[in-house]
């Protein structure tokens, strides 16, 4: 645990991690993504003109939990702040974390954007009791 409250130990072995970002309204809006776990964060991949990038430009405020692929939790919501992972050296490490992790459907997916021409964000998770350290 690194010597936190976070206990990253709900996250081993699971593929999925629901993620819930905030409209401009303050209502909440969850949704299911592959993550990693590096350094004391969480890391996701998605769409960079996706919902939850959007709603992360205007409140980095998050709430992660375990969950199924289907977005069934396993665990407890836990709060969070996100932020845009710019440096090039850090979005290789993580994606290269993501492919060990996802294996053949990571690189599919790398693929799958390219071809779309779909830019692709990366976002860092710091748990709350992570930046009170």
């Amino acid at each position: 645990m690194n010597g936190s409250v976070f206990d990253f130990s709900r996250f081993e072995k699971l593929k999925y991690m629901n993620i819930e970002t905030y409209r401009r309204s303050g209502e909440g809006v969850a949704t299911p993504v592959w993550f990693v776990e590096s350094g004391g964060a969480l890391f996701l991949l998605t769409r960079g003109d996706s919902g939850k990038v959007k709603r992360l430009r205007h409140n980095k405020s998050v709430m992660v939990a375990p969950c199924k692929m289907d977005g069934e939790l396993t665990g407890e919501w836990m709060p969070g702040e996100a932020s845009f992972v710019e440096s090039e050296d850090a979005v290789e490490e993580i994606k290269s974390l993501f492919d060990e992790k996802y294996g053949t459907l990571s690189r599919l997916t790398h693929v799958f954007s390219r071809l779309q021409r779909k830019k692709r964000v990366f976002i860092k998770v710091i748990p709350e009791e992570e930046k009170k350290q």
